[in-house]
């Protein structure tokens, strides 16, 4: 916001300063961006005494920021319910409450600087959570976002100071996401590596439970191998059999006809050994009448 920007707001605003307990100025800068935002400490003093007026009690005078302490545990924010405040944490903790599994638990812990509250009411929406004060209480400063329509120059650097507050918020939502990840997958890289040691500490195990069937394996495999050899073996002997059995026929069948020629060899050769006998016999006898009437002449016989 410019000087002259400063001044005119300044100048709007006057007449709307009559709260009646005003908070301390001072206070704004613990809002982080509000000094970049608002610049101009005489209109922060002018923002604390702007007031309007209850819309239940009808008293006149009451402030738009305001300096609230909650005790612990105490509700700053109602899930369910509408309303139009904000709320920076000056000090302390407040606890976002969210139901999981029907039972409260705190889903997120706004510390000093923080903003609170400030998406139901841009949405005009119902609360989504309830808000309560932490351990030792929590110190905020509370602003009615219906001040807005005191100025649209108010009202547009207020919106300039949301979004601001609203980019730290996401920005801070990333990191948590990433360490959140980041988290995760250090853990799964743990598992899996657990796995992978208990996996190999398994296979040793089975390996040595299963010892016998792994040697038993190969002999099982040698028995098939030489009960197929003994099998081929027989099948090869069963058809020389039967090739032998067939050569056999033929070799006796040749063996009859040579064995009619080998007697009639025989009984040639038998024959003619007879008459060569008798051949011999017949000369023999005339030898021998020859040396008997040798042997007559000479008188021995």
């Amino acid at each position: 916001m410019g000087k002259s920007d400063s001044v005119q707001l300044l100048k709007n605003l006057e007449r709307h300063a009559k709260a009646k307990n005003p908070i301390d100025a001072n206070l704004l800068e613990k809002i982080p961006y509000f000094t970049n935002i608002f610049p101009d400490k005489k209109l922060w003093s002018v923002l604390v005494r702007l007031a309007k007026k209850d819309l239940i009690t009808h008293e006149e005078g009451i402030a738009y920021i305001e300096h609230k302490k909650y005790e612990a545990g105490e509700h700053l924010i109602t899930k369910g319910l509408y309303d139009q405040m904000i709320y920076w944490v000056l000090s302390g903790h407040a606890h976002i409450v969210g139901t999981i599994k029907d039972q409260p638990k705190t889903i997120y812990e706004a510390k000093e600087g923080e903003c609170i509250g400030e998406l139901s009411v841009l949405r005009s929406a119902m609360r989504t959570a309830d808000v309560v004060a932490g351990e030792g209480g929590v110190s905020v400063l509370q602003i009615d976002w219906s001040i807005i329509e005191k100025s649209s120059e108010l009202g547009k650097n207020l919106y300039h100071l949301i979004t601001l507050h609203l980019a730290d918020k996401l920005d801070m939502a990333y990191k948590r996401q990433l360490k959140i990840i980041s988290n995760s997958i250090n853990v799964l890289e743990q598992k899996i590596t657990g796995l992978f040691e208990r996996n190999k500490q398994l296979e040793k195990l089975l390996l040595k439970s299963k010892k016998t069937e792994v040697k038993a394996e190969p002999q099982t495999e040698q028995n098939e191998s030489l009960i197929q050899a003994i099998n081929n073996i027989k099948e090869s002997l069963a058809l020389l059999e039967s090739h032998k059995g067939k050569d056999k026929t033929k070799v006796k069948g040749k063996g009859k006809g040579k064995g009619k020629d080998k007697s009639k060899v025989k009984s040639k050769v038998k024959s003619k050994v007879k008459s060569k006998g008798k051949d011999k016999g017949e000369d023999k006898g005339k030898n021998k009448d020859k040396d008997k009437d040798k042997l007559d002449v000479l008188g021995i016989i």
